[in-house]
């Protein structure tokens, strides 16, 4: 009886330390950004092939945009299905003109356009999710929406949500892995200013 016991305070336990890290991360360059920040000027890959430029791509609506790669078994089909129930969220409110989410890779060796394809189709995304992958390295682009120098600490996946406005800026940092209707909600706000 008594190692049920400790088992289960032990598992308690770890449980309340992965919540507490967790929360003390999220906290940690999340929310508003102050000054606004241009999105980076690079080339990136859409799912026919196309370059085009991230800025030019963004410009226009408000954009919730998520780091995953197509190659990922562990968190970013949590961000998938994330994502997933966005686009749900944005169609019951409507107005999904004004908004659109993108999937942004952050493996440009391993993932090609047929990948990308091939996730977007996995998690059902609709013609208001699009998926692309720098053409270059993109250590400087997770630099830019993280907020840190490139030599910080970049090599973890991010499962952080970055908002850019209509003129492609980015202004929002969520905290890692939100909300479905709180990412719907800065959409909003943005797609609404």
């Amino acid at each position: 009886m008594s190692w049920t016991r400790r088992a289960w305070l032990r598992s308690i336990s770890v449980s309340a330390l992965a919540v507490a890290s967790r929360d003390l991360a999220a906290h940690l360059g999340t929310g508003p950004v102050d000054p606004l920040v241009a999105a980076p000027d690079v080339w990136v890959l859409d799912v026919n092939g196309q370059r085009r430029r991230l800025p030019e791509l963004l410009r226009g609506k408000a954009t919730a945009v998520q780091t995953m790669f197509t190659g990922c078994s562990s968190i970013c089909p949590l961000q998938g299905a994330m994502f997933a129930a966005v686009q749900e969220g944005l169609a019951s409110n409507g107005g999904r003109r004004t908004k659109r989410l993108l999937s942004l890779s952050i493996d440009p060796l391993g993932d090609t356009p047929k990948s990308m394809q091939q996730w977007l189709r996995q998690m059902n995304a609709g013609p208001s999710w699009a998926g692309v992958i720098p053409v270059d390295d993109a250590r400087d682009l997770r630099s830019v929406l993280a907020g840190r120098p490139p030599d910080a600490n970049l090599d973890r996946h991010s499962t952080q949500v970055y908002f850019f406005n209509a003129a492609a800026q980015l202004c929002w940092r969520s905290p890692s892995l939100p909300e479905p209707g709180d990412v719907v909600s800065v959409l909003d706000h943005l797609a609404n200013t």
